[in-house]
């Protein structure tokens, strides 16, 4: 007897792609706050009952800081991960179905000089159409407290590392790959870049940074490219580190 289509169970059954536009987003959105939420409620609750004393943990240990990271960049990994299963999608569906290859490296290391390029260009444009707009604006990337020189590398892992790997799975794997596969590319890239850069406000150590708001929709804007053109997340990735490590010099040692 042939199998009936319209049976409960197949009404039931989760479709075979991301959703529209709006789920995708909102997902995306709940992933991002909830998971920075529940590791940091993982991270207290293990620091006090470790060190019941200890108050304002984050800001006083290079240690606590990158657990905090790794668990945040893990979770939202991972709930992607179930997303996908759910939605029954593979991990082809956000740029992960070949392994890399030299051509990403390639893309990568034009996508870095792209993305200085038009970061020139557009800081050159904005300064000139507000005087007041701030690009030196301090930035608040945690590791307040680095004491030695084991808390230097783990801040370097924590911060060149493991967000290019969360952060590229969640917004140009997740949300712009579930956005491209309802709208254009252009709408696609737009939306990912304004989430991303609007996410990095935030960032600024007396209110919205928005300094860091553009340099991070200009570097979505070259990685969504990057996505798009080699199919894949490495070269996005690979950019992403790199411009965190020139980042990160700056920072602490510029």
């Amino acid at each position: 007897m042939s199998s009936d289509s319209s049976s409960p169970a197949s009404a039931t059954a989760p479709k075979k792609d991301f959703g529209g536009p709006l789920r995708v987003i909102w997902s995306t959105f709940a992933i991002f706050l909830l998971s920075q939420f529940l590791a940091a409620l993982l991270l207290e609750m293990i620091y006090g009952l470790i060190r019941p004393a200890s108050k304002n943990i984050l800001d006083q240990s290079a240690a606590a800081q990158f657990f905090y990271i790794l668990l945040a960049e893990a979770l939202a990994v991972g709930t992607v991960m179930l997303l996908l299963r759910r939605r029954r999608l593979g991990l082809r569906s956000i740029g992960f179905g070949r392994r890399p290859a030299w051509r990403d490296a390639k893309w990568a290391a034009l996508g870095f000089v792209a993305f200085y390029g038009l970061l020139l260009l557009s800081t050159v444009i904005i300064s000139l159409l507000i005087p007041s707009f701030d690009i030196n604006a301090p930035q608040d990337v945690g590791f307040n407290v680095l004491s030695t020189p084991l808390d230097r590398i783990i801040a370097l892992v924590a911060l060149v590392i493991l967000p290019p790997l969360g952060e590229e799975t969640l917004m140009r794997g997740y949300l712009y790959s579930g956005l491209r596969s309802r709208l254009k590319f252009w709408p696609a890239l737009i939306i990912t870049s304004l989430l991303f850069g609007a996410a990095h406000l935030s960032t600024g150590v007396s209110g919205a940074l928005w300094a860091a708001g553009v340099d991070t929709f200009v570097l979505s804007v070259v990685l969504v490219y990057l996505r798009e053109r080699s199919g894949a997340l490495y070269a996005p990735i690979m950019v992403h580190g790199l411009n965190n490590l020139v980042a990160f010099f700056a920072h602490f040692h510029g």
